[in-house]
């Protein structure tokens, strides 16, 4: 009895050591998948125009551009315009000829072909940027009906006029039969400074993502860090 002893306390430090050496965990696992799905950006512009062939002083050509939004998110839409002149031989008539006719018309506006604004309430223009803004930001495309509504800018302008002022040159030839008995006379008449000239007048849209208008379209502008920027209103 007395040799067995020590053999029971020795297989008891055995247990002893098992135990403390041992260490259990309580574990787990989770895995999220955050899906983000991106906008969709979508704009369309459609613009109303016939091309005169005989455009004469006084007459107005209709002429009309809209913007609408396909996309996912608001955006704000700007028009900027620029103008050339060409003359019958297909050369560029210098800005200092146009700017000379223009500044001998009597009346205001001193310009040879006038924008008319249309919507004016709608639409504001900045100097600055020389551009005209649409005030109101285009709403997010809505297609939880069968048919998908879009929201759309009206026209900031609904044609242009050659202006009714421009001093215009009468020429004429005469010319008679061989027999004498017939005098034919031919007149033609062009504007002073142009004669038969092609004007183009170019319209640029562009769109921006609503809440990024400003520092996209007034990045320039560090003098007043935006502050007089043309307010675009989301409502």
């Amino acid at each position: 009895m007395k040799n067995k002893k020590p053999i029971i306390a020795l297989g008891a430090l055995a247990v002893v050591g098992l135990v403390a050496g041992t260490i259990a965990y309580f574990t787990s696992e989770a895995t999220f998948d955050n899906v983000f799905t991106t906008a969709t950006y979508k704009t369309k512009s459609e613009e109303v125009f016939e091309s005169p062939s005989n455009w004469a002083p006084g007459q107005t050509v209709p002429k009309t551009v809209e913007t609408e939004n396909q996309g996912t998110i608001p955006v704000a839409v700007r028009v900027t315009t620029s103008e050339s002149w060409k003359d019958e031989n297909n050369q560029t008539i210098p800005a200092s000829t146009i700017s000379a006719i223009e500044q001998a018309l009597p009346n205001n506006p001193k310009k040879i072909a006038i924008i008319n604004l249309a919507n004016t309430s709608d639409w504001e223009y900045d100097s600055n940027t020389g551009a005209y803004y649409y005030k109101k930001a285009l709403k997010a495309a809505n297609t939880t009906g069968s048919t998908p509504v879009y929201d759309k800018t009206n026209s900031f302008m609904s044609g242009v006029t050659l202006n009714a002022d421009l001093p215009v040159t009468n020429r004429c030839t005469s010319a008679d039969s061989q027999d004498g008995t017939t005098h034919t006379k031919t007149c033609t008449s062009q504007i002073q400074g142009i004669g038969k000239a092609t004007y183009t007048l170019t319209l640029t849209v562009e769109t921006v993502q609503y809440d990024q208008y400003k520092p996209v379209w007034f990045s320039g502008d560090a003098s007043n860090n935006y502050e007089n920027a043309v307010v675009i209103t989301n409502n």
